[in-house]
């Protein structure tokens, strides 16, 4: 399988899951509902779509310094994704996830974006800050 290596926010361990992927960037703040995990933002790619144990594939998150606890409320209610991975690690982002641990990884020479599809298997190693799509969705 393909691995492609970025910078990790920490050792938060590997998880595997199904990716999410969006072109558009994700606002946690007023763009998720927090109480289901659905993208809301009026407009946005993946509206409709929900995060929830996802691993979720962006190009950045946008927002302000609100978008922290939008992530933090979207972790209470149990909907935060089961891993972030993107191509820029936006302040607010990567201070939600360090907030509550959840494992991710940016910073890729590729556009992660183009590289994984939707519904594919992607596994995430925060101790060697590698990404590897385990299976294509068929």
């Amino acid at each position: 399988m393909t691995t492609y290596k970025g910078k990790s926010i920490g050792n938060m361990g590997v998880v595997e899951g199904e990716a999410l992927v969006t072109t558009d960037l994700v606002a946690f703040w007023a763009g998720t509902n927090w109480e289901t995990g659905e993208i809301v933002e009026i407009g946005h790619e993946a509206r409709g779509k929900n995060v929830a144990d996802k691993i979720l594939v962006f190009p950045k998150g946008k927002g302000g310094a609100g978008d922290t606890f939008g992530y933090y409320y979207l972790f209470r209610s149990g909907k935060a994704p089961r891993a972030m991975v993107c191509n820029d690690g936006m302040g607010q982002t990567v201070a939600g996830a360090l907030l509550v641990r959840t494992p991710m990884i940016y910073g890729f020479s590729e556009d992660v974006v183009d590289i994984i599809n939707t519904g594919d298997t992607v596994k995430v190693d925060t101790e060697k800050g590698e990404i590897e799509i385990i299976k294509r969705k068929a």
